[in-house]
This record gives C-alpha cells, structure tokens and sequence, in this order.
C-alpha cells in the first residue's frame, strides 16, 4: 500500500488525515440529507491528495457527484478523476446491486446452466432488485471486493440512504438469520424433493401452509420460489461464508466511521440517535462532521466598519459612514446601515442556535475519543472539483485551525463578506 500511516497526534484523537493513512474502508454514516455523498467524495479526494490509491463508491444516482468530480458518468466500474498534483490517484463508482448479485451468483454458481437459471428467476429479480435491504447489503458486497483488491489503499463508501438508516450494518447478520432459519429450511426441504420427483407430487402433499400460499400467492410464486430454492442448493454456504466475511470487516480494525449531521436541533437530535444505535451494535465512529453549520463571515470590508463599535447606535453610525463614503452623498447610507445591523443580528442569532445545537454532538465526539470537524454553509453546492477541495480543506483542518475558523466561512477560504471565491455546499 502507498502512503505513509501517521500517528495520531498528541491528543491521542486520530484525524482525517490519520484516518485514511491507517484505514482500508472509511464509511460516512448518517441520517438522509445531510451531505454524506459528497463529505464521502471529499474524504477520497484528501485521501489521493496525501499519497493513497482511493476509491469513492455512492449510492446517489444524481449526475451531481460526477459533474463535481469532472466525469461524464459513472457506473458499476471505478473510473478515474483527475486531480492534478495528487501524490495518489483516485476513483469513482456508483453502485448498481443488481450488477452486484449477478457477479456473486457468477462467482459462487457450479456450472453456467446453474447460473442462467438462478437469473432469469423472478423470486432472484426480486431478491436483487427490490428486497428490503438488498441494496444495503450489495453496497457491503461491493465494499468487500474493492477492499481486497491489491491496486487500492482506501476505499470510502457513502452508505445508502433507507428508511432504517443502519440496514447496511445489519445486513450481513439478517441474510445469515435467514439462510439459518428454520422457516427457509422447511421451504428447502420440501422443494428439493419436488424437484426430484415432480412439482405436481409436491402440490398432492397437502400441507395447510402451502396451500395457503398458494391461494395468496398463485401457483406461479410457489413454482418460482421452488425452482430458485433448487439453483440456490449448494450455494448457500458461499453467501454464509461471504456474509460472515463482510460482517467481521465492517466491526474489524480495518472499517471506521464517520458520522455526519446537518444543522439544527432536529438534525442534531436525529445524529445523537444514530449515534446510540451505532454504539449498541459495536461499531463506534472515528469522526463527527457537522454540516452546512450557519456562521458569521469573518471581518472584511463594511464589516470591519463597525468592528470595535461600544453599541449599537455607534455601529450603525460607523456603517452609515462607511456606506457614505464608498457610496457617495445619494446613496441611503443610514438606511441601508440599519438592514445590514438587522441581517447580522439575525445571523448571529442562527450561528448561536446551531452552535447550541452541535455542542451536545461535539461533547459525544469527545467522549469518543472521534474527530470534529465543522462545515459552513455555503453560498452554492458542489458542482467541480474547486469546490469539492473546499470541502476537503475543512475536513483535513487540524483542530486548531478548525477553532480559529469556526466562526465564518470568510476566514477559512470558504467565501464570505471579504470577496473570497464562492465555495460549494456539500449536498
């Protein structure tokens, strides 16, 4: 592998930087909507700047991702993006589970006619396509393979959005409660011997349940499940072994997590809670990021006219000639003084409550011995690499600069009152 492990630093926290010098998989976990697409982008584009070989896999189908990232598409295969002067490289992929299954079945399948069979079957296009949970778990499937692979450092996963946020945690051990449970086996049984001797012998058996079944599903469903259940034999131990492989790399040394969060009460309340049920099963993140956190610019221009101001009739009147001398005699200098007070009273009171609102989640990360690191919101979303980089710069800040900077975007590069470029937004 390239890239040098650094240690953690004197405060015994492991950073980003540190984070993917050391780890195999980065997973950005989270609630919906708070960014993890592009804060996972950042993440591999820091990684490919510090030397490492890493790969982004999302689940987000919109063009966003790959327009910030300088590609036409993406697809099911990594594809390359240019970063110029990267000590490493980096990819891109977006996931497709059909795809996913298809080359697991390929892999596991006894002869191609087992294979083409398995396809082709409704119960397995279900399965593949739809099934609760099915798209969390390929997205593991997926990760397992590429952290394998010999050519990559890192690979950075954006885990799916889904109504059960942790259904990517949970779904190596659920495929292993149901190729285990007693209620797959008694289908199993009884179809293989159908199989055998005859799908019409099998329907002359006269159990209650299948016949219930049959009234509600039809016997095309019955038909179908038996004859997948038929390809399906001999295969299962191969995705018990596969499911117990990606089960012990996401809780293993290898896998770390990052948990983002957006601004307020309500999307602080919903990462705490996430929190708590990440804790339950075992996995405790590595970093907290708090996203598009509404701040103060830092000074700059008009600002700094009223900087120092003993109140706030001086500031207003420092304003008013600070606008009447860039602006000249005509221009309503008094007013327009009063509205810029009024629209910095009312950002300063939406950074207080955002701040107010972070501080238990940032107390969390602390206990946890987990990075912090906080975004502003910016101007506009990521659409090129400029922006990503921004967004990377934040991620990659030591803590010292992160507190330094913590109250405006104007003082960390990230656009603002003071003329600075106009930075994109995580989305």
């Amino acid at each position: 592998m390239t890239g040098a492990a650094t240690s953690a630093g004197a405060s015994g926290v492991e950073g980003a930087a540190e984070l993917v010098a050391r780890r195999r998989v980065v997973a950005c976990v989270g609630p919906g909507g708070v960014g993890k697409t592009t804060l996972a982008a950042a993440l591999a584009l820091g990684a490919a700047r510090r030397g490492r070989r890493a790969l982004v896999v999302t689940v987000d189908p919109a063009r966003r991702l790959a327009d910030a990232l300088g590609l036409p598409a993406l697809d099911d295969q990594p594809r390359r993006v240019p970063v110029s002067g990267a000590a490493g490289a980096l990819w891109a992929l977006m996931l497709d589970s059909r795809r996913t299954y298809d080359a697991l079945v390929a892999r596991l399948a006894p002869n191609a006619d087992t294979r083409a069979r398995i396809h082709a079957n409704p119960i397995y296009q279900r399965i593949s396509r739809a099934l609760a949970g099915s798209v969390e778990y390929a997205a593991m499937l997926k990760v397992f393979e590429l952290q394998s692979r010999a050519d990559l450092d890192l690979v950075v996963v954006d885990t799916p959005p889904s109504a059960h946020a942790l259904d990517f945690l949970d779904a190596p051990a659920r495929l292993l409660r149901l190729l285990d449970s007693p209620a797959l086996q008694w289908l199993v049984n009884p179809a293989l011997r159908a199989g055998r001797l005859g799908w019409r012998w099998f329907r002359r058996g006269g159990q209650q349940v299948l016949r219930a079944l049959e009234r509600v599903t039809g016997l095309a469903f019955l038909e179908d499940l038996s004859e997948f259940l038929l390809a399906f034999e001999g295969m299962s131990g191969g995705f018990r072994q596969r499911a117990r492989a990606v089960q012990q790399l996401l809780f293993g040394p290898d896998c770390a997590f990052v948990l983002a969060s957006g601004p307020g009460e309500l999307a602080a309340a919903q990462a705490r809670d996430f929190l708590a049920r990440l804790e339950e099963r075992g996995a405790h993140p590595q970093g907290v990021v708090l996203n598009r956190l509404r701040t103060l610019p830092g000074p700059g221009g008009l600002a700094e006219a009223a900087e120092g101001a003993k109140s706030a009739d001086a500031a207003r009147a420092a304003l008013r000639d600070a606008f009447a001398a860039r602006f000249g005699a005509e221009f309503p200098a008094d007013e327009a003084a009063a509205a810029s007070l009024r629209l910095w009273r009312n950002a300063a009171e939406a950074a207080a409550q955002d701040a107010a609102a972070a501080a238990p989640l940032l107390a969390d990360a602390e206990r946890l011995g987990a990075f912090a690191r906080r975004i502003p919101e910016f101007a506009a979303d990521v659409h090129d690499l400029a922006g990503l980089a921004i967004v990377e710069q934040h991620l990659f800040a030591d803590r010292e600069s992160q507190n330094r900077h913590a109250g405006g975007g104007a003082g960390n590069g990230a656009g603002g009152a003071s003329g600075g470029r106009e930075a994109g937004q995580p989305g």
